[in-house]
């Protein structure tokens, strides 16, 4: 009887210890199962992280409410050009330079004087003195429109056109960049006696187009 009893009581302990390694074992692999799929992820190569983004995002090019029908095409011409998997560098360097003609000297959808056109096409070191120059002269008489009441002529660019381009080589911070050399003319829907034609000098830093310097004809 004793025996018996034993013997059940093995086998109960028996039972518990299987349950229990089963169990610990069961734990484990869905520990594993899970910190696989939710809590470990394979980080994604630089290379193809920038491949999922849009290129507009990476080059730093964005597109306003405000900003013109005329502007807004030439945007999706560039954005189509960015995103190609082989960049026509003179076609780039050509949208790029309307696109910053076009938002420089349309003065009517600029809401104060402060606010300044073409500046995320400047090179960063030259966006402040950018600036402060054209604050101090083209834009210095421009009214308030925060409230949507003003009153006052601006120009607007109708059309832009390329008439030269041709590649450079441009010495800044004592090193030299390949760049071009860019010649446009525009027209305006009123003529209020605004320039409507420059040199523009574009070097490339970092695969990226900057506007450097800018000569009026």
């Amino acid at each position: 009887m004793q025996i018996n009893k034993k013997r059940k009581l093995n086998l109960t302990r028996l039972y518990y210890i299987i349950s229990f390694f089963v169990l610990f074992i069961l734990l484990i692999v869905v520990g594993i199962k899970f910190y696989k799929d939710f809590i470990k992820k394979e980080p994604e190569k630089e290379t193809e992280v920038k491949q999922n983004l849009d290129a507009l995002e990476l080059y730093g090019y964005t597109l306003d409410d405000k900003d013109t029908e005329l502007y807004k095409d030439l945007f999706l011409e560039l954005k189509e050009e960015l995103n190609k998997e082989e960049i026509d560098e003179e076609l780039y360097a050509s949208i790029l330079s309307k696109l910053f003609i076009v938002d420089v000297y349309t003065l009517d959808n600029k809401l104060t004087s402060t606010d300044i056109g073409g500046l995320e096409f400047i090179h960063y070191d030259m966006v402040e003195n950018f600036k402060i120059n054209l604050g101090d002269t083209m834009y210095n008489h421009i009214e308030s429109n925060l409230y949507n009441d003003r009153n006052q002529s601006l120009p607007m660019v109708s059309a832009v056109e390329v008439t030269q381009i041709e590649k450079t080589k441009y010495e800044y911070n004592e090193e030299k960049f390949e760049g071009y050399l860019v010649n446009l003319k525009w027209e305006y829907e009123t003529d209020l006696g605004y320039e409507n034609s420059a040199q523009l000098i574009l070097i490339k830093d970092n695969n990226k187009l900057n506007v450097v310097e800018k000569v009026s004809d």
